[in-house]
């Protein structure tokens, strides 16, 4: 299973568990295939969303202040609610 969750970033399935990977387009195996960043190993799909993702994204926040990391927090389970409904 691949599933694309935005720009170069998927979540993926190995038969045992669930994995979040960016391919970046900069690291290859000898034989040429491209060789993914791994953000997390997870035992379910619903752990790889609320913890890795969720985690991903508030590790890019610039936020100061708990209020401004509060409304990041906000505005990241918009956008994986977004990525649910269709």
């Amino acid at each position: 299973m691949k599933v694309h969750i935005e720009k170069n970033l998927y979540l993926e399935s190995d038969g045992i568990g669930f994995s979040i990977r960016e391919y970046t387009g900069k690291n290859f195996t000898k034989d040429g295939k491209e060789i993914p960043k791994v953000h997390g190993n997870y035992s379910t799909v619903k752990s790889a969303i609320n913890h890795g993702l969720i985690k991903m994204k508030v590790m890019e926040s610039t936020a100061t202040t708990l209020k401004e990391l509060a409304e990041d927090l906000e505005r990241i389970e918009k956008f994986i609610v977004s990525k649910l409904n269709v």
